[in-house]
C-alpha cells in the first residue's frame, strides 16, 4: 500500500478539529476583548463631525440667534439660542456622534414653556472646534463656557440656569455641574461611564460577559482621549450638594443597574426615574407628554420656586 492511499486515523481528525476550535476561540476572544474595545475607544474619542442638517429652530416657529462662545482651553463652540421668557435658561446637550439638531424637538417644548434654550455642539461635534473628545476631564469646560455665556444674556437671571443631557450629554452635564456651582439643576438621561469605576460589580451573566470588555475599553479610553487621570461620575456626584439632579434610566437592565449604582453616590437631592418601556435615551419618544411634563415640572421647582 502506498502512502497516498493510507487513510488518516480518527484521532488525527479529532486533533485537527480541536485545534481549529481552539484557534477560533482564541481569535474570538482577541477580537471581542482586545481589538474591538481598542477600536471602540478610539472611535468614541474621535467622533466624526456631522453636518448641521436638516432643521433649525425656525422649523418649530421659534425665534433664535446663531451664537458662539469659547472654552477655557481655547475651543470655539457653535450653537443656537432661543431667548428666555421666564428668566430661566437651559443647556441642551446631545449624544455622542450627534449634533445640537438631536435636541430640537425637546428644545421646542421647553422653549414654549418659557425657558431660554441653548442648543450647541459639544467639542469635537458638529461645527464646534476640537478633534478629541475627552472623558472625565476637559469636557466639563464646555458646560462652564455655556453657563458663562448665558450669564451675559439680559433675559436670563444668573442663578436660574439648568441643563439637560442625553447619553454623552448627560454625563457631560453632570461633570460640568459639579465643576460649576452656577449650574443649578440637571436632568441626566442615560449617562454613560467616564471610567471603569462607574460600573457596578457585575451580578448577571450579561454583566459578567461585559466585564472584561469594559476593563480593556477603559484602559484604552484615557490614552486615546489624552486624559491622564479621568474622573469617574461616582467621584463627582457627591459634589452636586443640594442642587437637584434627575437621573433617567431606560428599561435596559444594565443601564438601570448602573444608574441605581450612581444613586449610592448621589446626594439626597437626586431622584431616579425609570422608564421601562423606553430604550436608551428613548423616554421622550416613547411618551413625549409624560416626559415633557416631568422635565418641565422638575425645572419649575428647581429654577422657578
Amino acid at each position: 500500500m502506498n502512502k497516498t492511499s493510507r487513510k488518516r486515523p480518527p484521532r488525527y481528525w479529532r486533533k485537527i478539529l480541536l485545534f481549529a476550535l481552539a484557534a477560533s476561540l482564541v481569535g474570538f476572544l482577541f477580537l471581542q476583548y482586545g481589538a474591538y474595545p481598542y477600536l471602540l475607544a478610539k472611535a468614541h474619542t474621535h467622533p466624526p463631525h456631522q453636518p448641521i442638517c436638516c432643521e433649525t429652530p425656525a422649523d418649530y416657529d421659534l425665534d433664535f440667534e446663531e451664537v458662539s462662545f469659547e472654552t477655557a482651553d481655547g475651543l470655539t463652540l457653535q450653537g443656537w439660542y432661543v431667548p428666555s421668557k421666564n428668566g430661566a435658561a437651559l443647556l441642551l446637550l446631545h449624544g455622542i456622534g450627534s449634533t445640537r439638531v438631536m435636541m430640537l424637538g425637546l428644545g421646542d417644548a421647553l422653549a414654549k414653556a418659557g425657558y431660554g434654550v441653548l442648543l450647541f455642539d459639544l467639542r469635537s461635534h458638529g461645527i464646534s472646534e476640537g478633534d478629541v473628545l475627552p472623558f472625565g476631564g476637559p469636557e466639563a469646560e464646555d458646560v462652564h463656557a455655556a453657563v458663562a455665556y448665558l450669564q451675559t444674556r439680559p433675559d436670563v437671571a444668573p442663578n436660574k440656569i439648568g441643563a439637560l443631557g442625553w447619553s454623552l450629554g448627560a454625563q457631560v452635564a453632570i461633570m460640568g455641574a459639579t465643576a460649576d456651582s452656577d449650574l443649578k439643576a440637571v436632568v441626566a438621561d442615560g449617562p454613560g461611564a467616564t471610567a471603569l469605576a462607574d460600573w457596578p460589580p457585575p451580578e448577571t451573566l450579561d454583566e459578567w460577559l461585559y466585564a472584561p470588555f469594559d476593563f480593556v475599553y477603559y484602559q484604552f479610553l484615557p490614552r486615546h482621549a489624552g486624559v491622564d487621570n479621568p474622573l469617574a461620575l461616582v467621584d463627582v456626584l457627591p459634589l452636586m450638594g443640594r442642587r437637584p439632579l434627575l437621573l433617567i434610566s431606560s428599561g435596559d437592565a444594565i443601564e438601570q443597574h448602573r444608574l441605581e449604582y450612581f444613586m449610592e453616590y448621589a446626594t439626597e437631592s437626586t431622584e431616579l426615574w425609570l422608564i421601562p418601556e423606553a430604550g436608551h435615551i428613548g423616554g421622550w419618544k416613547a411618551n413625549p407628554e409624560a416626559y415633557e411634563a416631568r422635565v418641565i415640572g422638575f425645572f419649575e421647582q428647581a429654577l422657578l420656586p
